[in-house]
């Protein structure tokens, strides 16, 4: 950002103060990481809401960067799609709903359904609703080993959410990345075991994105209001399968695969916003 003429600030949600009254919204209390002056900005990332402990609290940067956004500050992406799409249930519904190919899924509280649903789907992959980098994902073929799992989701009161397990053409998976509507590249991941996550030691080499797989990934992008986002993709005897979305994703294995700059790619759209 700094060689294209423009001056990075970081800004902690709970660091803002949101004044309003009448049909006047003040958000002039943005404090700089590490700093105590204010400072306005044109445009934002918004990367995360920090560790928060309760519902309110959540609840109250989630609508903290709302205000920011309804004073008219371009925000990428706009916190509900963010919340919206970060979230692995309420993205894949989403997506299903609007007809985009997405894989077998089972979401429940309760484990003796969960155990039920299990059996039907013979082999499955469980993950956190809002977990990532493929930390805590288990792929399961045995219903009563699956229990264990299941009553500790129970015991931490999480929704216990599987999918069918796909056996992956060529072993891996791909991550599509769109910005303003348009691809603008793709990696191919492959782990050493079945899991394809950069985090947990696969390997990226550049990818072309084909007609199918390129219009799956915009749509999907679009059909959750997102101005950028990493789409995992699968491909199986069946065909594509979105297997979820990354509204805040990281790049650093997609640049080292395909040698583009995606953080150059994400300013230059955020100052088109920006000008709109």
């Amino acid at each position: 950002m700094r060689l294209m003429g423009h001056q990075p600030v970081s800004i902690y949600v709970d660091k803002l103060g949101i004044s309003f009254k009448k049909s006047k919204i003040d958000v002039s209390q943005m404090v700089a990481r590490g700093k105590n002056e204010k400072v306005s900005v044109d445009g934002a990332f918004l990367r995360h809401l920090g560790i928060f402990k309760d519902f309110e609290q959540f609840c109250g940067r989630l609508w903290s960067v709302r205000a920011i956004e309804q004073t008219g500050i371009f925000v990428m992406n706009e916190v509900m799609s963010w919340l919206l799409a970060g979230d692995k249930f309420a993205a894949l519904t989403t997506m299903a709903k609007a007809g985009l190919p997405v894989p077998e899924t089972y979401v429940t509280e309760d484990m003796f359904v969960a155990y039920e649903a299990m059996k039907s789907m013979n082999e499955v992959v469980v993950k956190q609703i809002r977990g990532a980098m493929g930390y805590g994902v288990f792929r399961l073929n045995d219903p009563d080993v699956a229990m264990h799992i299941f009553s500790y989701f129970a015991n931490v009161n999480k929704p216990m959410y599987m999918q069918r397990y796909m056996e992956k053409k060529k072993g891996g998976d791909y991550r599509v990345i769109v910005i303003g509507g348009h691809v603008l590249g793709a990696e191919f991941r492959k782990g050493t075991g079945w899991k394809s996550n950069v985090a947990q030691g696969a390997k990226t080499t550049p990818a072309k994105a084909d007609k199918e797989m390129s219009e799956i990934a915009i749509k999907a992008t679009e059909c959750l209001g997102l101005e950028y986002a990493g789409v995992d993709i699968a491909e199986d005897k069946d065909g594509y399968h979105i297997l979820e979305m990354n509204p805040t994703m990281s790049w650093q294995g997609f640049k080292s695969a395909t040698k583009i700059n995606v953080a150059e790619a994400l300013i230059e759209h955020l100052i088109r916003g920006i000008k709109k």
